[in-house]
């Protein structure tokens, strides 16, 4: 039997005591769904089951009794969690595990969010019934990185004076082997924005699931963003104002300006196999690097997504107009300007270190925690990666991907920390804040060379696609 909505719910608001807990369910009705509970040996069973759940919650909150938790609003919380995020389990027992576990997550909630010097917020989620361990693996978070093959890296030119005065002017960024300008291949003066999200020039948020493929929804957050944005640059200028009042008009202010085409993360897991590993990981900058040996990217609609590998079936839908990668640029390392200024063209692509348990539970606000993404390998380690010539250190255990949005400022967050990075992720809109998370952006970078790899890591390893 599988448990679901208990109709108990309203009686733990009031109830103080597992006493007269009991004495007010007795005729309470627990849906099941697999069978209703119809005969006496069933609904002795069930009151059994339900005594066992509510006793061990109180037995566990007995060994917190300094946080000053009381057990029917623990209780209703979870049922509350449960209900929302539609759980279901195979039985009492089963459930009072992953209460127990939910129970501790939300001590590191309720303890980090009491704290009054943090810049971000931990709030539950769809993963709160999960231990850190069981999160790690369901995300591939232990994954070893997949070996880079050594290349040239095709790295946007970047001016230390701009850096140094700030300028937002990127005339003299030039891809290196082309005549194009940067500034040439972004937005319109009038409708440049620090936020392509804002803009409306994002793909949806979606849920990779089991599936350890960051890699993939990272690369083609990028691509689909970057061929919407190659459409706007395409149009005239009123053909922008017209589009931009049309979708307020129609989408009620929502951020989709109607450009973006969804593309299929499944057609990069099934096919790009000669660098990435599928479910078990990959690189934004091998995937580009292999699509530009082919003929586009089929739609999401057409290649759905399964969340498992499968065979190839590239061959069984066409390609999307536009969806063919020509080329991608390398975005200089552990530069925050570099990539700010990077974002002034397109999204960026980047991996990052999402190992630290708080991230597990961000909720909102601009995410930092001391020691994340600094360098734990030393040159001549077996596991030591080194990418660039001319590296000094390691770099740091990088192992989620994800795709760098936007930039800005929030002067209400109470702490140090108010200048970010805004990103997209891929854990489904009830994560963070609604699937993006702020991370933590320097006007300064660090000199220490095993914490100078960004937030997190957030400037390891960065990339975008040029579009044919």
């Amino acid at each position: 039997m599988i448990l679901r909505k208990s109709a108990l719910l309203p009686l733990l608001l009031t109830v103080q005591t597992t006493t007269a807990y009991f004495a007010q369910v007795n005729n309470a009705h627990v849906e099941f769904v697999a069978s209703a509970v119809e005969t006496v040996d069933d609904r002795a069973s069930l009151q059994h089951g339900t005594a066992s759940l509510w006793t061990t919650l109180e037995g566990a909150l007995a060994h917190k009794s300094e946080l000053g938790f009381a057990a029917p609003k623990i209780m209703k919380l979870f049922e509350d969690w449960v209900e929302r995020f539609e759980k279901e389990y195979e039985g009492l027992e089963e459930k009072s595990q992953r209460m127990l576990v939910w129970l501790e997550n939300h001590v590191l909630i309720e303890t980090h969010n009491a704290g009054k010097s943090s810049s971000f917020t931990m709030g539950h989620n769809e993963f709160s019934d999960m231990t850190h361990d069981e999160f790690r693996q369901r995300m591939h978070l232990d994954e070893p990185v997949p070996n880079l093959p050594r290349k040239e890296f095709n790295f946007l030119e970047f001016n230390k004076e701009q850096e140094e005065t700030d300028e937002a002017n990127t005339s003299n960024s030039r891809l290196r082997g082309s005549t194009e300008t940067a500034m040439e291949r972004k937005l319109s003066e009038e409708a440049e924005a620090e936020d392509w999200h804002a803009m409306g020039l994002m793909g949806p948020i979606r849920n990779q699931g089991i599936c350890g493929a960051c890699w993939a929804f990272s690369a083609i957050g990028s691509i689909e963003s970057a061929v919407a944005i190659d459409k706007y640059n395409a149009m005239t200028s009123l053909e922008q104002s017209q589009l931009i009042e049309t979708a307020s008009n129609v989408m009620g202010g929502a951020n989709d300006l109607g450009l973006v085409i969804g593309l299929s993360e499944q057609n990069l897991i099934d096919c790009d196999v000669l660098y990435e590993k599928g479910c078990q990981g990959g690189l934004m900058i091998t995937a580009f690097d292999e699509e530009e040996a082919k003929t586009g990217i089929c739609s999401e609609v057409d290649y759905p997504y399964i969340a498992s590998q499968g065979t190839c079936a590239r061959d069984d839908c066409t390609p999307v107009p536009g969806s063919i990668v020509k080329d991608h640029v390398d975005i200089i390392p552990r530069k925050n300007n570099a990539l700010k200024e990077a974002l002034n063209t397109k999204p960026v692509t980047a991996a990052m270190v999402a190992s630290d348990p708080t991230f597990q539970f961000y909720s909102s606000g601009v995410y930092s925690m001391e020691g994340c993404g600094k360098v734990t390998k030393e040159m001549g380690d077996d596991d030591c990666n080194v990418l660039y010539e001319g590296q000094d250190v390691c770099i740091p255990d990088i192992n989620h991907g994800v795709l760098v949005v936007g930039y800005g400022t929030d002067e209400t967050v109470s702490s140090d920390v108010k200048t970010f990075f805004k990103v997209k992720n891929s854990w489904g809109r009830g994560w963070g804040e609604g699937g993006y998370f702020r991370i933590a952006r320097f006007e300064e970078d660090p000199t220490d060379p095993l914490t100078n790899w960004g937030e997190c890591a957030i400037l390891t390893l960065l990339s975008y696609p040029v579009m044919e």
